[in-house]
Order: structure tokens, then C-alpha cells, then sequence
């Protein structure tokens, strides 16, 4: 019994690697030209989500940066809609009043963690739902040189 919760911990732990480096996958090909003049972050948040699905993931920011926060996923997902709030639950920013913007470009006053919150549309007109990775990117302003 005991090597079987051995070996379902270690098929769970590579079918998670699995998803997440088809993820990093679809972000390299997919991703890298929305983030235009930002720098991305070496780390990014991704899940593959299905129509319906809901993802929120806390993020901080740093005071005096600018910042691009994208939301890329494969078209077969539709448009997604996203949200910005802060801790205390106050909507910031929402793409559906900015017709339904991949992306949100900003500067924090100061250090601040936000939540940001990802609802895949649960209407499809496939006759499978549809799969796809979709990941939160963050990246500052690239400085001009002189």
C-alpha cells in the first residue's frame, strides 16, 4: 500500500511537470510579442483551464515601475475576461470596460500585492471543451539607454 502512495505521488508529480512545460512551451511561442517594450518576468503563473474555469493568483508590485500584466491563452478559449483588485477586494482594473484588453499597463503608487483573477468563458460552441494553457505574465518597462 505504502509504494502505491509512492508511485501515485510521483505519476501526479510528472503529469503536473508535464502540463507545466507545455505551458512554458505555448508562453515562448505564443506570449513573447504582447509584452512589447516590458521586460517578463522570469517567472510567470499558468494552469491549463477549460471553459468555466476560474484562476486568481496574488501578485506584488513594486512602487516607481512600470508594468505590463498580460493574460495570454489559445483563441479556441475565447475571450477571457480579467480582473484587477487589491487586498481589500476594491476592482482596479477589469478588461470587460476596456473591450476585453489581453493586457493591463500601470504604475503602483507604492509596493502593493494584487489579486488578479481569470474567468474563461463557460460558452463554447465545440462539441469537446476545449483545453488550454493560460498564463499571467508580469513585466517592468524596459529603461531607454542612452
Amino acid at each position: 500500500m505504502k509504494n502505491l502512495s509512492y508511485i501515485c505521488f510521483i505519476a501526479a508529480f510528472i503529469t503536473a511537470g508535464s502540463v507545466f512545460g507545455q505551458c512554458r512551451s505555448f508562453v515562448k511561442k505564443n506570449c513573447g510579442d504582447a509584452m512589447a517594450e516590458y521586460v517578463p518576468a522570469e517567472n510567470f503563473s499558468a494552469a491549463k483551464l477549460f471553459p468555466g474555469d476560474v484562476a486568481e493568483v496574488k501578485m506584488t508590485f513594486y512602487g516607481g515601475e512600470d508594468y505590463r500584466l498580460l493574460i495570454c491563452s489559445p483563441p479556441i478559449l475565447g475571450e477571457l475576461v480579467f480582473q484587477i483588485s487589491d487586498t481589500e477586494g476594491n476592482l482596479l482594473f477589469d478588461n470587460a470596460e476596456h473591450e476585453m484588453a489581453n493586457h493591463f499597463d500601470f504604475q503602483p503608487a507604492g509596493t502593493q500585492d494584487f489579486i488578479v483573477k481569470v474567468v474563461v468563458p463557460s460558452e463554447n460552441s465545440s462539441a469537446i471543451d476545449p483545453q488550454g494553457c493560460v498564463a499571467i505574465i508580469s513585466g517592468k518597462k524596459m529603461e531607454a539607454s542612452n
